[in-house]
């Protein structure tokens, strides 16, 4: 009879709802009860915090609220709030770009530091088996996403992206489907303009037929597990498959993730008599025939008069 009375008596202190219209509020992760009675405030859904409070202890709901990103259309009674924000909301999106180029590595620091995952070194090493085929470009997480969700949305965009008769163009290059990815790895981190992509590519092409080294300088930095400007001459003498100057060939995975200006730059590389090229101060592209000719250029942009 205490009981009955006593809820009798609250039914005075029953919140009010004040909105009309559908509202859009964010319940966050580890939220109080004082945090969530606030937020609904704030957001004009309810009149003020006190009653919402005592209802949620008196009816055992203060700690049934989970949450989320709840889209709430206008209610009666506290009842049907509180069934609502005891159903869960949606996962908050965060928009991401994953920049042209990034590594396995630059995409876990990334989700890391937007709070998308919460542990960068078990992400890193579910996802660098993965270098190569996580495609650059803008997209929306969700926060707490797993690990398979993020990695399925990134393989499915490149796939989106390829051309469908991708086998059939890496076939004509003398080159696997793996092959085209990992070169067009190197030709993003070597290119610094578009315009240069295919002719770099057609570089590289050159010197896989003839079994001359690579030469690429980012995979000597790949290697390192650093972002270097310029490299010493004991980090050329790094023993590794990916120091291309040591060792002839494609190195035995991609250096970092491409975008398709890069795999298309491989795919349509022209037909060119260039095996070598450097870039100007400015970071355009000079190619040479000759090793003598890549060496007078190199004196023009590079030696002090």
């Amino acid at each position: 009879m205490l009981i009955l009375s006593g809820v009798v008596g609250f039914t005075i202190f029953e919140p009010t709802m004040t909105f009309t219209s559908p509202k859009t509020v964010e319940i966050k992760d580890g939220a109080t009860l004082n945090d969530i009675a606030k937020t609904l405030q704030d957001n004009g859904i309810i009149l003020e915090t006190y009653s919402f409070k005592i209802w949620a202890h008196l009816t055992g709901n203060e700690r049934k609220f989970k949450s989320g990103i709840y889209e709430l259309t206008p209610v009666k009674t506290v009842f049907e709030l509180f069934s609502a924000l005891s159903k869960g909301g949606k996962p908050k999106e965060i928009l991401v770009t994953i920049v042209e180029g990034f590594t396995t590595k630059d995409i876990a620091e990334r989700l890391y530091e937007k709070g998308i995952v919460k542990d960068f070194d078990s992400f890193y090493n579910f996802i660098k088996k993965d270098e190569g085929y996580l495609y650059p470009d803008t997209y929306y997480f969700y926060e707490n996403e797993s690990y398979e969700s993020i990695v399925s949305k990134m393989k499915k965009r490149l796939l989106k992206l390829l051309p469908k008769n991708f086998k059939e163009l890496a076939q004509s290059k003398g080159l696997t489907e793996k092959e085209v990815i990992i070169l067009a790895s190197i030709v993003e981190k070597e290119a610094k303009f578009d315009e240069d992509r295919p002719l770099i590519a057609s570089v590289f092409l050159n010197r896989l037929k003839i079994g001359m080294p690579l030469q690429a300088d980012p995979t000597i930095i790949y290697a390192l597990g650093l972002h270097k400007e310029w490299l010493s001459k004991a980090d050329y003498q790094i023993d590794s498959p990916y120091n291309t100057y040591k060792y002839a060939g494609l190195p035995p995975t991609p250096i970092c993730n491409p975008s398709i200006k890069s795999i298309l730059a491989v795919l349509q590389a022209p037909n060119t008599n260039y095996y070598y090229f450097m870039t100007t101060p400015e970071g355009h592209a000079i190619f040479s025939k000759t090793l003598e000719e890549h060496e007078a250029n190199l004196r023009k942009y590079y030696e002090r008069p």
